[in-house]
C-alpha cells in the first residue's frame, strides 16, 4: 500500500486528540483532514475525496454513532473506525451495527492502531475492486446478450 495516496478524516471535538492523531498519521505518510463533530465531518465529505474516517463517539451536535450511520448510508464503501474512551456506554457491537468497520478504545497502542487502520483501508479497497469487477462482468454480459439478440434477428 502506498500511504500517500490516502486521505483520512479525523473527527474529534478535542483539539489535542485531533492534533496527536494527525501528527501520528502524517508520520505514516497519510494525508489528513479534520472535523470537530459529525456535522463538520459530513460537510468535509461533500468537499473532499476521503479514503477513511476515524471518529470519536462523544461529540457535540452529532456524535460518532450517528455520523457512522449517516456515512454508512450515504457513502457505503467508505470505511469508518470508531474510537472512544467510553466503552461502558458504547460497545464495539453498537458501532459495528451502525456501519463502523473498526472500533478501538482510547488510549490505544499506536502500532495496533496503525495496523488496524491499514487493514481497514486495504479491505475496503479490495471490496471496491471486487464490486467494480462484478459490475464490469454484468456490463459485459449485457453487451453479449444485446449482441446475441441482434444476431438472431439477422
Amino acid at each position: 500500500m502506498e500511504p500517500s495516496k490516502y486521505t483520512i478524516l479525523v473527527v474529534d471535538d478535542e483539539e489535542l486528540i485531533r492534533q496527536l492523531v494527525v501528527t501520528f498519521l502524517s508520520k505514516l505518510g497519510l494525508s489528513c483532514l479534520t472535523a470537530t463533530d459529525g456535522v463538520d465531518a459530513l460537510n468535509r465529505l461533500k468537499e473532499y475525496k476521503i479514503d477513511a474516517v476515524l471518529t470519536d463517539i462523544k461529540m457535540p451536535n452529532m456524535d460518532g454513532i450517528i455520523l457512522t450511520r449517516k456515512i454508512s448510508s450515504q457513502y457505503p464503501d467508505l470505511p469508518v473506525m470508531v474510537m472512544t474512551a467510553f466503552d461502558e456506554e458504547y460497545s464495539a457491537g453498537t458501532a459495528i451495527s451502525f456501519g463502523a468497520r473498526e472500533f478501538i478504545k482510547k488510549p490505544f497502542n499506536l502500532e495496533e492502531f496503525a495496523i488496524r487502520l491499514y487493514k481497514m483501508i486495504n479491505d475496503s479497497k479490495t471490496l471496491r475492486g471486487l464490486k467494480s469487477e462484478k459490475n464490469g462482468e454484468e456490463d459485459m454480459q449485457d453487451l453479449v446478450n444485446e449482441l446475441e439478440s441482434v444476431l438472431k434477428k439477422h
